[in-house]
């Protein structure tokens, strides 16, 4: 055998090593995070409370656009439908799908983005135990639509009240389902070649903030937050790495 084959041969199992301990390393953060944010404290008033104050200051700012865009969904079933599915099935394959890029196509950044990844996923975790907030389709005399019992989508079950002992029905500050939309994009528009896999980029994030307001699952406001909560992940990733290596604060750039 030659020596690139006997190279080869060495460097195979320790890859499929490390690939195995990144799937059970993402595997298990999803695990405690479903455990974790499913025992947050599920305070109904408390969380009604917070809604309504935010929906007084989304009305300040005139930015209270929820109303209009669940409305114009339901009037519309031929986009509520497939906006239904795009909520419930396309975040974590998404997610999983973009790990799967950077391993293979961009190994030299995976871990930085990893790592913020999981930071994100740990700040959101804080959020929803000190700050639990009630999702539009689940605040009284709001006037807002939960558009998967509404249009019966099949494969779903309603997501409302009866569905609280399973998933904690609260935790909507910070979508994370935005702020991970957002690093899909952000890290595909940073680290992609092609400018088709740019647009991708460009575009899932715009689109999955469209779909959480329309089917009345999270507020701009939540969409904000997630957006926040990635960034500042990105941002102590990024200072702690370059610490590590002792790069200097005023050459950082």
């Amino acid at each position: 055998m030659s020596q690139l084959g006997r190279d080869v041969v060495r460097v195979r199992p320790r890859s499929a090593r490390a690939l195995g301990r990144e799937a059970l390393l993402v595997v298990a953060v999803y695990a405690v995070y479903s455990v974790i944010r499913n025992l947050a404290p599920q305070r109904s008033s408390l969380a009604e409370h917070n809604a309504w104050n935010g929906l007084r200051l989304e009305e300040s700012l005139r930015i209270d656009v929820e109303h209009g865009i669940n409305d114009f969904v339901v009037a519309h079933p031929w986009i509520a439908v497939p906006a239904n599915y795009f909520y419930a099935t396309l975040f974590l394959p998404a997610v999983i799908g973009t790990l799967v890029w950077l391993w293979i196509r961009r190994p030299q950044v995976y871990s930085h983005y990893r790592t913020a990844l999981v930071v994100m996923t740990l700040i959101g975790l804080i959020c929803f135990w000190l700050y639990p907030l009630a999702p539009p389709r689940l605040l009284p005399g709001a006037g807002f639509v939960d558009t998967v019992p509404y249009f019966h989508t099949w494969g779903m079950d309603s997501s409302g009240p009866s569905n609280a002992g399973v998933s904690n029905q609260y935790a909507a500050m910070p979508s994370l389902h935005f702020g991970w939309s957002l690093w899909c994009g952000t890290t595909l528009w940073r680290c992609a070649s092609r400018v088709w896999q740019q647009v991708v980029g460009f575009l899932y994030p715009l689109l999955t903030l469209l779909v959480i307001l329309a089917t009345a699952n999270h507020y701009l406001l939540d969409a904000v937050a997630g957006a926040v909560v990635f960034l500042a992940a990105d941002r102590l990733v990024t200072v702690v790495e370059r610490r590590r290596v002792g790069v200097p604060e005023a050459r950082r750039g």
